[in-house]
């Protein structure tokens, strides 16, 4: 080897020695080539190069002629290997990722030529800690984890900061430290920590891609890929955006869109499917939740549709609610302050679109629109609504038609979140039940009594019925977790476990209200809260964690999140999507 290039945080543990085939001379293989020979040049350990995933680190080198590649990582308690790449050459990357905060790592380097001569190079690497503010890191609280019993893997979270109080009371500084700021975390089966990534924007929506990669939707309405070093694959924005181009002058535009929001996924095809809403003008519309005689004014309206965009950015594909459904059945928080902090004042909320999942079965997306209560399936050739699960009452004309009938005991979802299909071809969700599931004009119970839920129904397409198979209650339990918007369930491949990911649980005080536009009471955005993992074989918890701010200065949300089968695999977590 010509020369190495090791940088100080670095430590070598041996020199580079020759690894010939077994029943050969090692020592003699090693001689007559010699190290000034080896055909890697420019070698160097960079830890976490892209600035935001402080666990990670890097192994780069050029390549003489093609090698294979492979490294084993160990922390003297866990071991696994980055995956190999074959006869590379030139510029080789070697990603290290699923590390633990604050202790030794041996990286172990082979480089193979096709003759089978091989040269091993071992490293030791020390990770920082994590960061020890709770304003920077939450407190992952493990109160249950069955690691023999649980979905074999790592979960990535989507994990955000929020200072206490409303979002249209918060002060400039409170924004900016509630929305410039988010992460992706990743814990192993004992809840512990192997990878985080640090974003400047809010994260919301995170998604795997096929090539192992990460896909999140930010509050800034980009779309934002990227690799396990934390390095901008691409970027998407919506190109009417109110906060205009992104710094990143390779970012592509998503022409005539105004937002990109909540859940991004990759079709089986490479494309893009995600949720945009836009501004439109009505007339006549409502102005209260609460008083049906209240006068009705026109009214700029937040409208959401699907999209499938290819990875250069063309819009190939759009389903547009305006186009499909009633924009005057509305439901409790159309008028919250939702978009007025996302740069459109005074515009009404109607559909709040949370959730999307497509399904390669039949060609199918479920689409659900939180403050109707209801999720869509819809015909992606036709573009037509196949069926509506959810309440039957406010539906006009040909959609009555659409409505499921139930079989058996069931609860409707209310206000619920990030439906899918899984493995079973069954629908998993995670039931909200903001406002208990209550429509505009319905009494409400007292906020102490309301609690959340992940559901599973099996949907009969043919004979329009649905039947609830599964659920983690349908009452109020001795542990309620009332998480009144975002959060997520899966049903996983391997084990057939569900995953629910609530993304806080709120305190269940009384004199509380859910109407955060009542200045005249206390509601959940005024106070600490923090996310919940579980997971369950059957109905017994096999892992719960907490996510927490322990002294209650400030809002820890889980936004979501998924299971993959290792670090570096992405798997089929998808379940029955692809």
């Amino acid at each position: 080897m010509k020369r190495f290039l090791m940088i100080v945080s670095m430590a070598l543990t041996g020199a580079l020695t020759s690894c010939a085939e077994p029943g050969s001379s090692p020592s003699a293989t090693a001689a007559s080539a010699g190290l000034s020979d080896a055909p890697v040049r420019e070698l160097t350990l960079t830890p976490n190069p892209s600035g935001h995933v402080p666990l990670a680190a890097e192994i780069t080198f050029d390549a003489a002629t093609p090698l294979d590649v492979e490294a084993v990582i160990t922390d003297g308690e866990h071991t696994w290997p980055t995956p190999k790449q074959e006869q590379v050459s030139g510029a080789v990357s070697i990603p290290l990722v699923g590390m633990r905060a604050d202790r030794d790592h041996t990286i172990s380097l082979t480089v193979s030529q096709a003759d089978g001569q091989s040269w091993t190079q071992d490293f030791v690497h020390r990770t920082p800690p994590l960061p020890a503010s709770q304003l920077e890191f939450p407190t992952i609280d493990v109160k249950v984890a069955d690691a023999d019993r649980m979905e074999p893997g790592i979960t990535f979270l989507s994990t955000r900061r929020r200072a206490l109080g409303r979002a249209h009371w918060l002060t400039e500084a409170q924004l900016r430290f509630s929305m410039d700021w988010g992460m992706i975390t990743a814990i192993d089966n004992d809840g512990e920590i192997v990878w985080f990534y640090q974003a400047e924007s809010r994260t919301s929506g995170i998604d795997r891609l096929s090539n192992g990669n990460i896909v999140m939707h930010r509050a800034d309405f980009a779309t934002t890929e990227i690799d396990l070093l934390g390095n901008v694959v691409r970027q998407y924005y919506a190109a009417d955006r109110p906060a205009g181009p992104p710094e990143n002058p390779d970012a592509i535009p998503i022409l005539n869109q105004q937002t990109l929001h909540h859940q991004p996924h990759e079709l089986p095809d490479g494309n893009f499917l995600a949720f945009s809403a836009n501004a439109y003008l009505v007339e006549d519309y409502p102005t209260s939740e609460t008083d049906p005689n209240a006068p009705r004014k026109d009214q700029m309206v937040m409208a959401d549709s699907v999209v499938i965009f290819t990875p250069e950015g063309e819009q190939i594909w759009s389903w547009d609610t305006m186009d499909y459904l009633d924009p005057y059945r509305i439901g409790y928080d159309t008028f919250w302050s939702y978009w007025w902090t996302r740069g459109f004042p005074g515009h009404v909320d109607w559909s709040h679109g949370n959730g999307l999942s497509y399904n390669a079965a039949d060609d199918s997306i479920l689409v659900s629109l939180r403050n109707m209560s209801a999720i869509l399936k819809i015909d992606r050739k036709t573009k037509e609504i196949v069926w509506i699960l959810g309440r039957h009452d406010g539906w006009k004309g040909e959609l009555k038609d659409k409505l499921l009938t139930p079989i058996g005991d069931l609860m409707w979802p209310g206000y619920q979140h990030n439906p899918r299909h899984t493995p079973k071809g069954s629908v998993i969700l995670f039931d909200n039940r903001a406002h208990a599931g209550r429509m505009p004009f319905e009494e409400r119970p007292p906020y102490p009594e309301n609690f959340s839920r992940a559901v599973e129904f099996e949907v009969d397409d043919e004979a329009m019925t649905v039947r609830q198979v599964w659920t983690t209650g349908d009452e109020q339990g001795d542990d309620p977790c009332f998480s009144y918007a975002m959060s997520d369930a899966w049903r996983l491949p391997i084990t057939d476990n569900r995953l629910v990911i609530s993304a806080f649980c709120s305190p269940l005080l009384p004199g509380l209200t859910q109407d955060i536009m009542d200045s005249t009471k206390r509601a959940g955005d005024d106070l600490p809260f923090g996310g919940r993992i579980v997971e369950y074989a059957g109905d017994e918890v096999v892992f719960r964690a907490d996510v927490r701010d322990p002294d209650e200065l400030l809002q820890w949300e889980v936004y979501g999140g998924f299971r993959s089968p290792g670090i570096y695999e992405a798997g089929s977590h998808h379940g029955g999507e692809h």
